[in-house]
């Protein structure tokens, strides 16, 4: 629009049009103000929902519970079982325990997300990563991200994480990374094997950079599994958690 010199009539059009707004604007704050309302918070949209902060002090005793239950039904050793069955029917007992310690801990995961350790400490941590790991393919799937996020930040286990990733190699019948997983379907013969590593080579130096203060072979030991460098992936069959 040119510029308009005071005395033009459109000029004085506008101004009073600007007056008048201001009269308005003043008129509707004051009976705001009277009203008991401020004239930012008086709107017609509906009032914000305030999100609700979980309870982290409660989730870690939930999950510290949780830790507790799950560590004990595997504080035993394998070799002292009389028989194979004796033995199946223990592996029988953890399943259940696995499945009742799931509904309590993916509900919270759904919910609040992979919760970082700095909130709710390193056991009910650990809790969550063992309640995962004792699962399914799909649902180490769906949270193993999450969790390596946060470890990336310094809020997850790095090692735990790199444990589930191999984990999760393993269920989808690839070689894995750090070599922390045994698998007892690795010969025709049985027993507990380390899962093949894909870059064997350098496995020892991936796992100091992780985090790891063990090597391979150590870590076979701890686990009193066979490990042999040059390991071959299986043949699928029915006893592959596939």
């Amino acid at each position: 629009m040119p510029w308009l010199k005071p005395r033009h009539p459109l000029y004085q059009y506008s101004s009073t049009l600007t007056l008048i707004k201001m009269k308005l604007i003043k008129t509707i704050t004051i009976l705001l103000l009277m009203a008991g309302c401020q004239p930012s918070l008086c709107t017609t949209s509906a009032p914000a929902v305030e999100e609700k902060q979980p309870d982290y002090a409660l989730l870690r005793t939930e999950l510290e519970e949780v830790y507790d239950v799950d560590q004990s039904i595997r504080n035993i050793h394998w070799d002292s079982f009389p028989s194979p069955e004796a033995s199946k029917v223990h592996s029988m007992k953890m399943m259940a325990v696995d499945s009742v310690n799931q509904t309590k801990v993916f509900p919270i995961i759904e919910q609040y997300g992979w919760l970082p350790k700095s909130k709710v400490g390193e056991k009910a941590a650990s809790a969550m990563f063992y309640v995962v790991q004792h699962s399914s393919l799909e649902t180490i799937e769906k949270y193993l991200p999450q969790m390596e996020a946060l470890a990336k930040q310094g809020e997850a286990s790095a090692t735990d994480a790199a444990r589930m990733r191999d984990r999760l190699l393993m269920f989808q019948g690839k070689k894995q990374i750090y070599g922390t997983q045994a698998a007892s379907w690795v010969r025709p013969e049985g027993g507990q094997v380390i899962w093949p590593i894909e870059d064997v080579e350098n496995v020892n130096k991936r796992r100091k950079e992780i985090g790891f203060t063990t090597t391979v072979e150590e870590n076979a030991k701890q686990l009193g599994a066979k490990y042999d460098p040059n390991e071959q992936l299986p043949k699928k069959n029915n006893d592959t958690p596939q």
